[in-house]
């Protein structure tokens, strides 16, 4: 394979800007097109992906298509994109104050534990159907599994971004949404180190709980230590003028590379580290707000297109047969039933109304790019074959795209603030460049969420 250091430096760059341009532009142009449709930029950014794929312009303009992203050679927008990843976790969990999660403990690995077996289950039932037409070399246990993983997955990543946009982050939902996405993506990591081990026996029991207790140990250091050396740190070095000390912001992202380093070394993936680092400050609001200025526009719109957009470059759709475009249909209907049918029956219970039910039902059915890390790695095992892996993958875009629409109709009245019991409720509004810090209170008894800026 050809590597940076016996090829040309100068080509490798020249087209590196190239495709960086080209990705950026149709992916901004493609995602201010979903915006005014009353999608999620995000989801606009993954389709821009798909079009810029071998699905549209390497189908239409196939020799267009190799020259830009031509297979051989040092690949390193995979590594632009991973970076994004990484900060946009970051972000998102400063994003969310967390204070009264704590008490719906309960809820959240509830709804966690529920919205992983079901959808489990029904992997395995659409297995028998789906190994007819498109088998694997590996074993039917590991195959039925493994689309199950794909189908329980909540992509944390897009639900944050999509709760940013539709400023719904101080909302009930908004917070306990993404904890339990977190709480069932960390379940979902765990469990498919033993579905690899089902994959290349024997399985490693003691790896999954050593996974287990390491993450466990690292989340309590961050959120006790690490906090009080945090705080210690900013009266050390305070904020001036609503910024932060340029030797305490280098530090916290030290910590967010240290962090993220060290959950991939436990084998569940950097985001997860990325996240804790996000929520070790999210307590400090002013910190939080004030770090997150510093770093949203390069985040948001450099890095992060850079992501989707090469998360729909994966997507090839001219693999799918006639009849695959069927089973695209029933996968995508029964992962849906399966994810959103236990989390809004549970919340329903636990005593959201049914506008905020609804909402989380909705947002725990997000599969997007998470879905995709778990197929490369089926893809990459021989587990899955291509033509499953781009139908899967069809199917959780499409349950992207039915998430924006129906949260702006569930969220069109507002929904409750976390603490508030449903007597105080966040208006939704439309997405603005502007990040007014606070909470700001307007006439009608409710309380206007602190905008996220516009992607």
């Amino acid at each position: 394979m050809q590597t940076a250091f016996n090829a040309s430096t100068e080509e490798i760059l020249i087209r590196l800007l190239l495709q960086m341009s080209v990705i950026l532009f149709v992916a901004r142009a493609v995602g201010c097109l979903f915006k005014r449709i009353g999608q999620s930029q995000s989801i606009g950014e993954i389709c821009a992906g798909v079009i810029l794929g071998p699905s549209v312009f390497g189908w239409l303009v196939p020799g267009g298509f190799h020259a830009l992203f031509p297979s051989e050679g040092p690949q390193i927008i995979p590594f632009f994109s991973h970076i994004g990843l990484v900060l946009t976790l970051f972000l998102i969990g400063m994003e969310f104050d967390y204070g009264e999660v704590p008490k719906y403990g309960k809820q959240v690995f509830g709804v966690a534990l529920a919205t992983l077996v079901l959808p489990l289950a029904t992997g395995v039932g659409l297995a028998f159907g789906l190994w007819p037409l498109a088998p694997s070399e590996k074993t039917f246990l590991a195959y039925a599994l493994f689309i199950g993983l794909a189908l329980a997955i909540t992509a944390i990543p897009i639900m944050g971004r999509i709760l940013m946009e539709l400023k719904l982050t101080k909302t009930r939902v908004g917070v306990l949404g993404i904890t339990t996405g977190a709480t069932k993506d960390l379940c979902t990591w765990f469990l498919l180190a033993l579905v690899i081990g089902i994959a290349r026996p024997p399985v490693d029991v003691w790896k999954v709980a050593k996974m287990i207790l390491l993450t466990a140990a690292l989340g309590v250091i961050v959120l006790t230590v690490g906090r009080r050396i945090l705080e210690r740190a900013e009266r050390a070095l305070p904020l001036k003028g609503g910024k932060p000390n340029p030797n305490l912001l280098a530090g916290l992202l030290i910590m967010l590379l240290l962090l993220s380093a060290a959950t991939s070394r436990i084998g569940i993936f950097a985001i997860f580290g990325a996240f804790l680092s996000g929520v070790a400050i999210s307590h400090r609001r002013e910190l939080a707000e004030a770090v997150s200025d510093r770093l949203h526009d390069l985040t948001i719109l450099f890095f992060l297109p850079i992501f989707f957009t090469y998360t729909g470059l994966r997507v090839d759709l001219t693999k799918l047969s006639s009849m695959l475009w069927v089973w695209l249909v029933l996968v995508t209907v029964a992962g849906s039933l399966a994810n959103s049918i236990p989390a809004y029956l549970l919340s329903r219970r636990t005593g959201m109304d049914r506008r905020e039910s609804g909402s989380m039902a909705v947002l725990i059915n997000t599969p997007g790019l998470m879905a995709l890390i778990i197929l490369n790695i089926g893809l990459d095992l021989a587990v899955i074959p291509p033509t499953l892996f781009s139908l899967l993958m069809a199917s959780s875009l499409l349950k992207n795209l039915a998430t924006t629409p129906v949260l702006h109709r569930l969220a069109a009245k507002g929904l409750p603030t976390l603490g508030s019991g449903g007597a105080e409720s966040l208006e939704a509004k439309p997405a603005t460049l502007t990040r007014p810090r606070g909470v700001k209170p307007i006439p009608v008894q409710a309380r206007a969420v602190s905008q996220a800026p516009q992607g």
